[in-house]
């Protein structure tokens, strides 16, 4: 790779850093303002809805976070916290799905299935891993 196309990954890079960090605190931010639609909802379930789909969603931008650092870092990206993210966002998605009542049967084996898949590819990357590099260059 050659040293310019490296510095402007970097510099990208580290601009996304602050950047996601923002979006972490306005997440959370809205978290905290969302409490009040659960308090003002005829329901607690129907609060709670709005509450949970925060919660979950701000555990997939932590996951991207760690992405975007363990770049920063090594200057490699690693494939099982990638996968991580993955497993976090359509845990997500059917917990939310199963929250509102809005899965089937079928879908709820088919994402039962790709997280089985992303699973094995998980414990695949971490058996199958190439030995660690002392130097982040050689990555």
């Amino acid at each position: 790779m050659s040293r310019s196309f490296r510095k402007v990954v970097d510099v990208v890079v580290k601009l996304m850093i602050p950047l996601v960090i923002v979006a972490l605190m306005m997440g959370i931010a809205k978290v905290f303002l969302n409490l009040w639609a659960v308090w003002k909802s005829p329901t607690i379930a129907a609060g709670f809805d709005i509450l949970v789909t925060d919660v979950l969603s701000m555990f997939v931008v932590i996951e991207l976070l760690r992405s975007i650092i363990e770049y920063f870092e090594v200057h490699r990206i690693r494939i099982t916290f990638i996968l991580d993210a993955a497993v976090v966002f359509v845990l997500r998605e059917i917990m939310i799905g199963l929250f509102k009542h809005a899965l089937g049967a079928a879908e709820v084996a088919a994402l039962s299935m790709l997280l089985l898949v992303m699973g094995a590819f998980r414990v695949a990357a971490v058996r199958f891993s190439p030995p660690r590099s002392s130097h982040a260059t050689d990555a």
